[in-house]
């Protein structure tokens, strides 16, 4: 499966370009991940275009030094793509921050961006960057099972029932063929 992924990605100019651009700008500890991903991998599922359906392209970064702010990373790799996909740009130093507000959830801080993506839905817990030599390589916090089988399950410790079910109906309205496990 994570050949077909590398493969997948490799496919796909916009994805490749943006984590390009991540790799030229020096963005710290990066990850173009969660969504985008996700739904590659479930329309090559359901032979739609690539990026059928996906609004932006996740990028999450690992930096507590504050040297640049989130805004700064992600006009800058906005205004270096050589396309036109939104680009949502987040430190996992900082998510603690927010979180509480917008899943509900009190989560200690992250050390690693690696945590971050490690939270997510399993599904969506999956992220790739350039290595040395330019070629995709792939994190995924619990394997890539679930998103091949357009599978989506709770997760109760990053967030709450309410949370899920509104992330969860979205994704079913774009996917009807998900499969989406009950909170219980």
């Amino acid at each position: 499966m994570e050949q077909q992924l590398i493969e997948l990605i490799k496919s796909v100019p916009e994805l490749m370009d943006t984590a390009q651009v991540c790799s030229d700008i020096r963005l710290p500890n990066y990850y173009v991940a969660g969504g985008a991903i996700t739904q590659l991998i479930w329309n090559d599922l359901l032979t739609c275009k690539p990026l059928d359906k996906v609004k932006d392209f996740d990028i999450v970064y690992f930096d507590n030094t504050n040297a640049r702010s989130e805004l700064w990373y992600e006009s800058t790799v906005a205004s270096k793509l050589s396309h036109r996909i939104a680009v949502d740009v987040k430190n996992q130093a900082k998510v603690h921050e927010w979180y509480p507000q917008k899943f509900g959830q009190v989560i200690p801080p992250y050390e690693k961006v690696e945590q971050g993506i490690s939270s997510w839905l399993s599904a969506f817990a999956i992220g790739f960057k350039l290595n040395k030599h330019g070629e995709p390589e792939i994190f995924s916090a619990n394997g890539l099972e679930d998103a091949f089988n357009m599978k989506v399950r709770p997760n109760k410790i990053a967030m709450t029932e309410t949370s899920y079910l509104k992330m969860t109906k979205s994704f079913k309205e774009r996917w009807p063929s998900i499969s989406v496990e009950p909170w219980d």
